[in-house]
């Protein structure tokens, strides 16, 4: 923890910023995160996320609660929001589009909180932290989840997951001038137990399409997306000694996958609990925290 948020400060209230990783299924994890927070009455001004993380940061920044975001995952089936092109062997996006659109705004702008979604241009490589315009399209960009999901044409670029260039965004809390910043972290870990595949008796077809929707690792995708998981978490590891939170929650969640999203009970339960001790192992620092949330709430009324 850095020291920038300290008890002996009399200036005005700290503007809190949370950053929420990528990490697919992994990311119910921080639904636990937010149900801890809430127990202890952190609030958070600002937000910033990315894939997964950007869904969740959009919704809590339109003003979910942690338990209205726990109730909207466990009315969604994965199913739901697929729709597989055969042609390209990728899932088109478009239902999940639907559902963004259902449950936010349709602008940045008119969010009860201001928000940083972040993108990966696939052309240039470069990160792009979106802030305004169309909030549907750039979440739906940032959770393209790369071999997946098709990309997102948007602003005149190819976009893709976040979590490409950067799946823990802590400096797109600083463009809307957070102060105070919290990160949950679901990046998958450096170390993990490798399982190969059983073998599969279903016809060929039925298994490309299980494979394209992430119900099941063939051997090839399962060296895959482990080998992703292993130069996401290097990538993020680097990045962050760069850009650090105030507080960092990282959830190992060794036996929990990007593709697990049945497992979401297990999984926001987990998150909480390791919220619940990275909390009360700060717990000073916590409640000055709190204590200036309620200065803000003095402040705006």
């Amino acid at each position: 923890m850095s020291a920038r948020f300290s008890p002996t400060t009399t200036d005005a209230p700290s503007i809190v910023g949370m950053v929420l990783s990528g990490g697919g299924a992994r990311g119910f994890a921080h639904i636990g995160t937010l149900q801890a927070m809430e127990r202890h009455d952190l609030q958070v001004e600002v937000w910033a996320g990315t894939s997964i993380g950007a869904i969740l940061a959009a919704l809590s920044a339109a003003g979910y609660r942690a338990d209205d975001l726990l109730e909207l995952a466990r009315s969604v089936s994965w199913r739901d929001v697929l729709d597989v092109s055969l042609r390209a062997g990728m899932i088109k996006g478009e239902r999940l589009h639907a559902l963004l659109a259902e449950h936010l705004p349709e602008r940045f702008e008119d969010l009860d909180r201001r928000l940083a979604v972040t993108c990966t241009d696939i052309e240039s490589g470069e990160e792009i932290v979106l802030t305004s315009g169309d909030l549907v399209k750039a979440v739906r960009a940032s959770a393209c989840f790369p071999g997946a999901f098709e990309p997102v044409t948007h602003l005149g670029r190819t976009l893709a997951d976040g979590g490409i260039c950067n799946n823990l965004p802590v400096d797109a809390l600083a463009t809307l001038n957070a102060d105070v910043t919290i990160a949950s972290d679901v990046t998958p870990p450096r170390r993990a137990a490798y399982h190969a595949p059983d073998d599969d008796s279903r016809p060929w077809w039925e298994r490309v399409v299980a494979t394209v929707t992430l119900e099941q690792r063939t051997p090839m995708a399962a060296v895959s997306l482990r080998a992703t998981d292993i130069m996401m978490r290097l990538l993020t590891d680097s990045q962050y000694v760069h850009h650090p939170a105030d507080l960092r929650i990282v959830h190992e969640l060794p036996t929990a996958r990007v593709e697990a999203f049945w497992e979401l009970e297990a999984i926001v339960e987990a998150g909480e609990r390791e919220a619940e001790r990275v909390l009360a192992a700060n717990a000073e620092w916590v409640a000055r925290l709190a204590r200036r949330g309620d200065a803000v709430d003095r402040a705006v009324h």
